[in-house]
């Protein structure tokens, strides 16, 4: 039988499973607004991709006594500080290109190890 914190622990990962998902395509939106030259509307996704990233560091973190598979939480940690620099610097091209090519792959290997 699971403990309560067992079971807290498998509903974040569902949780997380879900915002996963949802974070792929929020920047699958940044990026494609990035594309149309619309940075405005990419801008305004800004607060939730950053608030979203560290939502699944924390849940990926917490639930790892329970994780089948590792998620590395230390992959995406470890692009932050460039993301945030080139986010700082106003180079919302190289923004573009960490989330597409350096976070996204990382969010889609947990998203695969969760199902």
């Amino acid at each position: 039988m699971m403990s309560w914190e067992q079971n807290l622990m498998r509903e974040t990962l569902e949780t997380a499973n879900e915002y996963i998902e949802k974070m792929i395509e929020g920047i699958g939106s940044f990026n494609s607004y990035m594309l149309n030259n619309e940075p405005s509307k990419a801008l305004e996704l800004w607060p939730n991709i950053l608030e979203g990233l560290e939502w699944i560091v924390q849940a990926v973190s917490l639930t790892k006594p329970i994780q089948e598979k590792d998620m590395n939480v230390e992959e995406l940690i470890e692009k932050l500080p460039d993301l945030l620099d080139a986010y700082e610097n106003g180079d919302m091209i190289l923004v573009s290109d960490i989330l597409d090519y350096e976070i996204k792959p990382v969010l889609q290997k947990w998203v695969c190890q969760l199902h």
